[in-house]
């Protein structure tokens, strides 16, 4: 009985057959509800109208859309809401999860090292997290989630900044929390949480405006490159590669949360979310649409 109500839909069953069905239908209630749904196929398959003039149903869309009241207050929230759960589905696990793990493994060796402060290990270990995270949210073009980005309609530089505050909050919060467990430990060689928060805040701020302009340019590869290049400058600094001096007291002060420094992070952040929204990227090889 399946088998011919496709054709009793459409109309096109022999008599004989079509009373068959007619018959069977009256008690069977699964089979009514089948033959619905082949109607609605049959009726959506079969043209009723010529297609309308596409210069009219534009003419007919834009009117309606300039017609339309004004959103309510609550769009834009609403709006912003799912742009970060969408952005948030598409950072890979195994980002989060690695910089919870470089974190964990700091705090762990300030606790097991007296002689290892945790300022000084905060202040190398959050930066490079940092850094690490915000160079992958410049997507390239290789990457499928980039061209679904490059289809919608949302602002490219609304969506990077989503991503921005996604990655760089995560690390953040992630950083104040292992800032609170060495200052309530009291473990020797820690500082205050004060302290803790002013010895990595401002490179970190640094160093990720740095790796987002360098992704914004060269692209995300280039940029972690870059940043683990100067990470490794403030490394060395004092030590066997570069002496003692002014030039290492100045990287040294460099790295360090002040005004200055926040305040040249923010311009560089600025200046890498401006030319994102400018089109590609200078050497072509970073994403194939507009950010």
């Amino acid at each position: 009985m399946k088998d011919l109500l496709p054709a009793y839909a459409a109309g096109s069953l022999p008599e004989a057959d079509r009373d068959r069905v007619r018959a069977h239908l009256a008690d069977c209630t699964r089979c009514r509800a089948d033959l619905a749904t082949w109607q609605a196929i049959s009726a959506a398959a079969t043209p009723s109208a010529p297609p309308p003039d596409p210069a009219s149903l534009l003419r007919a869309v834009m009117t309606r859309s300039a017609t339309m009241p004004s959103p309510s207050p609550s769009r834009p929230l609403r709006h912003l809401a799912s742009l970060v759960l969408a952005e948030a589905r598409l950072i890979r696990p195994a980002v989060p999860i690695a910089s919870a793990l470089v974190m964990a493994l700091g705090v762990a060796v300030v606790l097991l090292q007296a002689t290892a402060g945790g300022d000084l290990v905060l202040s190398l270990i959050a930066p490079i997290v940092a850094a690490a995270g915000v160079a992958g949210t410049y997507r390239s073009g290789r990457d499928p989630a980039a061209e679904l980005v490059a289809a919608t309609p949302t602002s490219g530089r609304l969506l990077l900044l989503v991503r921005i505050a996604l990655v760089f909050g995560y690390d953040l919060l992630l950083t104040l929390a292992a800032s609170g467990a060495l200052a309530a430990s009291g473990a020797a060689g820690t500082a205050n949480l004060n302290a803790l928060v002013g010895a990595w805040l401002g490179p970190m701020a640094l160093l990720s405006s740095l790796s987002l302009l360098f992704a914004v340019f060269f692209g995300p590869d280039v940029a972690l490159g870059a940043a683990v290049g100067v990470w490794a400058v403030r490394v060395f600094a004092g030590g066997v590669l570069i002496h003692d001096g002014w030039p290492a007291q100045l990287i040294v002060d460099s790295w360090s949360t002040n005004a200055p420094v926040l305040t040249v992070s923010v311009a560089i952040a600025v200046v890498a979310v401006m030319i994102a929204g400018s089109g590609e990227p200078r050497d072509g090889r970073g994403a194939t649409h507009r950010m």
